[in-house]
């Protein structure tokens, strides 16, 4: 249901530490510049190529103009086991290209007259748990839901997939039983926060207004005047047969199939022969043939943003309604993609050029292989086409250090895992050269281009895509897509930064001084035990959190909310994490009325404060003893 991968919220648990105990992935970057492919074929065998480079069984692809299908189909497997093809009739769980279809109903609900999207949703929906403590100078309103922009956290493990109530449990009972996240964190419409719940809402808002299912209404008023036949949120008789299996990594293992709670967000299933319609109307500004899915103006205002400080201060791209601008290809792309357990999805379209495309695949091992498939039909799309070049400031915007400083990022998407947003997710810009650049902690500084006194774009995006201004607070404030950073010192993210790197390095010294004495040990040749809990006690404590760093990356999307003995094991672990640094200590404290070696003695101790600073972290941030099956 997310913007990049349907996955619950523990598959980021602790992503600092896992990069400490499993490597750091950096950012992977944009494939290098290569001739676009000469033609279908060409097209496939690329495609191929990549799939077997990333261990991925199969893509499903769909490209389009306005007037006529360029090429619909598949590559590789869509069932291994069975030796099933994909083909252009292969149906995929989309994931949160669902939303664009919601997103499109509440448009159209507009044009009838049935819903306002500026109506506050305090006053269309009072049943629905929201709690929003500026609400008197900040309302909530619909607009905000389909922009995310609400403020609100997003879905919980548990409130993902569904695996203990009915399919069909009503939106409603969904809202109130998994209420947590409908809080809001910072006034609402002042920056962007992806959150799945808002999705949930808005398929309720349709059913209050339509009386009967939001589904259905999409189904009636979308999908079957666009010719969409076997798409649909359910599972049905239609779709069941076509579905391809999903895997989540290279052993090909199918995932099961298992429904979501937040429906609305992201269990649409499509192909690519009938999302190649649904682009085709897009394209043709919601017009396909003689059908007028939505008026030209209601796409208009789908595809960029208006409720955030951003696009108020200028920025024109960023998330608009169910549909974001892509900067990272040639031109200007509109879209959305998704992911769902054993399947990513990518939707998009060039409205200056005509054409558009839609890529899925069967297995969520790698993201990247869909980045270079989406990058190889943009390209293959584009070979024909004018570029336009990319937009330089008519005079250079002044003084750039106004600009230059630490800007912490302050729209966490989920509010449990904010502490790596905190300790991760901040850009510093400085000066150099007369040229302002941008740079994340642990990557390479990139130049901005001006474009206007207060926007920037990078070398290769064809549009502006950050912008420099002050909040309502009057703190300068730097901002993107997906990003909202208030600026501030950079001397505490600084420190804290090293603080937890320090301790994270300080304890994995333990586990290779233990490839030393362990040994030893059972050869005999470290004599007495009065100083051994002192090396194994922190040890310990630190093979714990490995261990429960270990379980979250292998536990499957759809079990990670539920009551099982991973999700226990889990909380226990993290527990007993906290147990053993908190002994370790005590014991290295000890130990200096002991016998022992005056470096192991120092060692253990540096160990054993690591862990008690680490366990204090956590426990601040609430992840000791956390819960994943919890609402």
């Amino acid at each position: 249901m997310s913007r990049h991968k349907l996955c619950s919220p523990a598959c980021v648990l602790i992503a600092l530490l896992t990069a400490a105990f499993s490597g750091a992935r950096a950012q992977e970057p944009r494939p290098a510049e290569q001739a676009p492919p000469r033609g279908i074929e060409e097209l496939k065998q690329k495609i191929q190529e990549i799939l077997t480079r990333d261990h991925v069984p199969g893509a499903g692809i769909a490209m389009v103009a306005k007037d006529h299908i360029i090429w619909t189909g598949g590559v590789g497997k869509a069932d291994v086991a069975g030796n099933k093809d994909v083909t252009a009739e292969t149906i995929f769980r989309v994931g949160s290209i669902s939303k664009s279809f919601v997103a499109l109903a509440m448009l159209k609900l507009q044009e009838e007259g049935k819903i306002d999207l500026n109506a506050k949703l305090a006053d269309i929906a009072p049943e629905i748990p929201v709690h929003n403590e500026w609400e008197a100078t900040h309302p909530i309103r619909i607009v905000n839901l389909l922009e995310h922009t609400a403020g609100f956290d997003d879905m919980h493990a548990s409130g993902a997939y569904n695996v203990q109530d009915p399919p069909d449990i009503k939106l409603l009972d969904v809202l109130q039983k998994f209420s947590s996240p409908l809080v809001a964190r910072w006034p609402p419409g002042t920056r962007m926060a992806y959150s799945n719940p808002d999705y949930g809402i808005a398929g309720y808002l349709i059913e209050k207004s339509t009386n009967q299912a939001y589904d259905i209404y999409i189904r009636e008023s979308i999908l079957l005047p666009l010719g969409m036949l076997n798409s649909d949120f359910r599972l049905t008789n239609l779709n069941q047969p076509l579905l391809a299996k999903g895997y989540r990594d290279a052993s090909l293992r199918p995932v099961p199939y298992v429904s979501i709670y937040l429906r609305p967000a992201g269990d649409l299933k499509s192909s690519p022969e009938e999302m190649a319609h649904f682009i085709q109307m897009l394209l043709n500004r919601g017009k396909l043939g003689d059908t007028q899915i939505v008026k030209p103006e209601s796409l208009d205002r789908m595809e960029y943003p208006q409720t955030t400080l951003a696009p108020r201060a200028g920025l024109k791209d960023g998330y608009g309604l169910a549909n974001y601008t892509d900067l990272r290809g040639k031109v200007v792309a509109h879209g959305h993609n998704g992911g769902i357990d054993g399947f990513l999805s990518v939707c998009g379209y060039m409205t200056e050029q005509g054409v558009g495309y839609a890529a899925f695949q069967n297995s969520t091992a790698s993201g990247k292989s869909l980045q270079d498939i989406t990058k190889l039909l943009q390209d293959f799309l584009l070979a024909n086409k004018t570029i336009p070049a990319p937009p330089v400031a008519n005079t250079p915007p002044g003084d750039l250090e106004q600009f230059a400083g630490f800007y912490e990022k302050a729209n966490p998407r989920s509010q449990m895992f904010a502490f790596v947003d905190s300790l991760l997710g901040g850009k510093r810009t400085y000066v150099s050269g007369g040229i302002l650049f941008e740079k994340d902690w642990f990557a390479q500084p990139k130049a901005l281009i001006a474009v206007s006194a207060n926007q920037f774009r990078l070398e290769k995006e064809p549009e502006a895509s950050t912008i420099f201004f002050n909040d309502e607070d009057g703190t300068p404030v730097m901002a993107n897509l997906f990003f909202f950073g208030r600026k501030t010192s950079a001397l505490w993210p600084m420190t804290r930064l090293a603080l937890v790197l320090g301790a994270l390095g300080i304890m994995a010294t333990s586990i290779l001084f233990a490839l030393v004495w362990i040994p030893m040990k059972l050869l005999g040749k470290i004599k007495g035990v009065g100083s051994l809990s002192a090396r194994y006690v922190p040890l310990l404590a630190v093979l714990s959190l490995g261990a429960a760093v270990l379980l979250l990356n292998a536990i499957p999307g759809w079990y990670a909310g539920t009551y099982n003995i991973l999700t226990v094991g889990i909380w226990l672990l993290t527990w007993l994490f906290a147990g053993l640094s908190v002994w370790g200590l005590w014991l290295s404290v000890r130990s200096f009325t002991r016998e022992m070696k005056p470096a192991v003695r120092i060692h253990s101790l540096l160990v054993s404060i690591a862990c008690c600073g680490i366990t204090a972290y956590l426990a601040w941030e609430h992840l000791i003893g956390i819960r994943l099956w919890a609402p």
